[in-house]
């Protein structure tokens, strides 16, 4: 067991006495009413959080003024608010737990959810200049000074709402492009006066809201300041700016500050996926914590209780936050502290809980996670012993039929499960091949260790039939036998210069020195920079647009990356025909040949539901979960395994 010799230190944060030094990261959930009130859903969310052992909750962003309300978010800019969040704050006490309320004026981001609001001509989208925001092709108001001292005195309010519901602090929103952040910036912030011109000018805005805050709060009232780093944009903030401004924030008041990256143009550098190398961040707080006494917040993809460790003993930073990580396992501090490192649910980075929010309807799940199906479900997900045990079969032992079987086998069936390979995990085995997705392995590793201790029946390298199904005379089948590659009808898609893109991710084909990536999702992205990675000339073609689907920063990611590499690639160009000497592509309507040696197809999958057609009629409980009824996300068959074994 690794000894813990910082992490579960107590610390300060003004007069704020934490008990550990991780800190939950403020992350949208979006479960507000339509008033703007929190919900019992958000309640059970945080508090179990709580109970898991984090030293310290920052809470989703809090609207703070009527004029820039948006979708989803709670309110704190009436009275009316605190019982609600009084009520919030008690059941987080009773867990042992501290909790600061995160506040934001959305400024010119406002744009992207107007659509949805009731009233959407009441917003207002002030910033510090007339500026473009490329997302969507809307011009911010230049904030005047009424409106300036409006937006601090609302911030001073609310950080006082607060104080009154019961909280044990505050944090400000000043990163990711919202308006403080836009304040602070050079790249946003173009003012000649009093709020721009020179660095120190350009913090003058947050440091009115800091002091206006700390007179209605008093000096004993914690208050935090979130910040980027770098907005990781030519002109834009950049940590030697940071660095000259965080001690103007901590002399306004500033009890501690919390170092982010990005701005909305670059949101990549806010949720750091697999793509990126641990504790990405680090180093902006590490500076930052070289001008200033007060307390330096580290966060970003700090997922590892023995890298946060680490970060603490070598003083680059006084606490580390964990945002994804607590979704993906509420109970990862508790778990560290007891020495069951191996019992952690880790998160793989992969942003799955950030695709709900982009459809912003925020309708059933805002939030999902592929390693957590009870992710904003606490009390719906509490597992209870089935009514009367039933003899389960499960076919298919990917990431969908181990939850199902996992879960039934824990509620009190008896529960066998039937792979045709010899290993479970299905094509998450494959995806976890890819140099950067390596640490996906732990999530397979994990499933079935907790298979086997579930006490699930398992049967490796048998391929189930009808027949196999009938002899053993199961009460209930769960189908979870996945999907295949799809294959376009093509003249010369037989060619034996056609191949798949998981055969190239295995390692079972061969590649020439030309290749086209058929194929702009994810997985075409993805193999068309593993490719280019090692050499190759590589095309990537696509039907539609490219990158259609993938997670914003997922794509921005690999979109650059690509570029970087010279790989040209071409919208609107669906594979006409495979030749003897390269490709044609339906370009734009017109014909376009590309002389390669190979033609890798990542075109997606079709379902593999022969054996689910055939068992119709032959049992008296038939479910299909996962790829088989449609390919999707692993994170929604982790979901689908998990509610299915919950319903039997």
């Amino acid at each position: 067991m690794p000894e813990f010799t910082h992490l579960f230190q107590p610390g300060r944060i003004g007069s704020l006495e934490v008990k550990n030094r991780i800190v939950m990261a403020p992350m949208g959930t979006f479960t507000a009413d339509d008033e703007g009130y929190i919900t019992d859903r958000t309640i059970d969310y945080y508090v179990e959080r709580a109970e898991g052992g984090v030293g310290l909750i920052i809470s989703q962003a809090t609207c703070a003024h009527a004029e820039a309300r948006a979708p989803g978010r709670s309110m704190l800019n009436e009275d009316k608010y605190i019982p609600r969040l009084r009520d919030l704050s008690r059941a987080v006490h009773e867990q042992g737990g501290k909790m600061a309320i995160q506040l934001i004026h959305h400024g010119r981001m406002l744009a992207v959810g107007q659509h949805l609001l009731k009233d959407p001509d009441e917003v207002k989208m002030i910033g510090p200049s007339v500026v473009h925001l490329a997302r969507t092709g809307a011009y911010s108001r230049e904030a005047t000074q009424e409106d300036i001292d409006r937006i601090v005195a609302g911030f001073a309010e609310a950080a006082r709402r607060v104080k009154d519901a019961g909280f044990d602090g505050v944090e400000f929103h000043g990163a990711h492009g919202y308006i403080i952040s836009d304040f602070l910036s050079p790249r946003a912030n173009r003012r000649t006066d009093a709020y721009g011109g020179t660095t120190e000018r350009r913090a003058r805005f947050a440091c009115e809201i800091l002091s206006s805050a700390r007179r209605r709060v008093g000096p004993d009232f914690p208050i935090i300041l979130r910040v980027s780093g770098s907005d990781y944009l030519d002109g834009g903030i950049n940590i030697e700016e940071v660095a000259r401004q965080a001690p103007l924030l901590v002399e306004a008041g500033a009890d501690a500050l919390h170092i982010s990256a990005s701005a909305q143009e670059t949101t990549q550098w806010q949720f750091l996926s697999y793509l990126y190398p641990d504790a990405g961040l680090v180093h902006l707080a590490e500076e930052v914590k070289k001008v200033v006494k007060a307390p330096v917040i580290a966060v970003a993809k700090i997922g590892d209780p023995v890298l946060a460790d680490r970060i603490l003993r070598e003083g680059r930073a006084d606490f580390v936050a964990m945002g994804r990580p607590l979704l993906a396992d509420p109970y990862l501090p508790r778990k560290a502290q007891e020495g069951q490192l191996d019992e952690i649910r880790y998160c793989i980075f992969c942003l799955n809980c950030n695709r709900e929010i982009r459809r912003v309807n925020f309708k059933g799940n805002p939030i999902l996670c592929t390693v957590n199906p009870g992710l904003l479900r606490e009390r719906e997900f509490i597992l209870k012993p089935a009514p009367r045990p039933k003899k389960v079969v499960v076919i298919g032992g990917g990431l969908a039929g181990m939850e199902a079987a996992r879960t039934l086998a824990e509620r009190g069936h008896h529960v066998s499960l039937y792979e045709k390979s010899d290993r479970l995990g299905g094509q998450w085995n494959l995806a976890s091949l890819l140099p950067e997705k390596a640490g996906f392995a732990g999530v397979t590793e994990r499933m079935s260790r907790q298979l086997y201790q579930a006490g699930v029946d398992v049967h490796l390298g048998a391929e189930a039939t009808a027949d196999l199904v009938k002899s053993l005379r199961p009460e209930a089948v769960v189908m979870a036998t996945g999907a295949t590659p799809l294959t376009p009808d093509i003249r010369g898609i037989d060619r034996p210069s056609v191949v798949q893109a998981l055969d190239v991710i295995a390692g079972r084909a061969q590649v020439g020195a030309r290749v086209l990536v058929a194929g702009g999702r994810e997985r075409g992205m993805e193999v068309a920079d593993l490719l280019a990675s090692q050499g190759k000339k590589v095309f990537l073609a696509t039907r539609s647009q490219l990158g259609r689907g993938v997670i914003r920063e997922i794509f921005l990611t690999l979109r650059e990356r690509l570029v970087e590499k010279g790989v040209p690639f071409f919208e609107n160009a669906p594979l006409y025909e495979v030749g003897e000497k390269g490709v044609y592509l339906a370009h734009n309507k017109e014909l376009i040949h590309l002389p390669v040696d190979t033609v890798v197809l990542a075109l997606g999958s079709k379902p593999e539901n022969r054996l689910a057609e055939e068992l119709q009629g032959l049992v008296l409980e038939l479910y299909s979960i996962g790829d088989c009824v449609e390919p999707r996300d692993a994170r929604d068959a982790v979901v689908e395994g998990a509610e299915v074994g919950r319903r039997i």
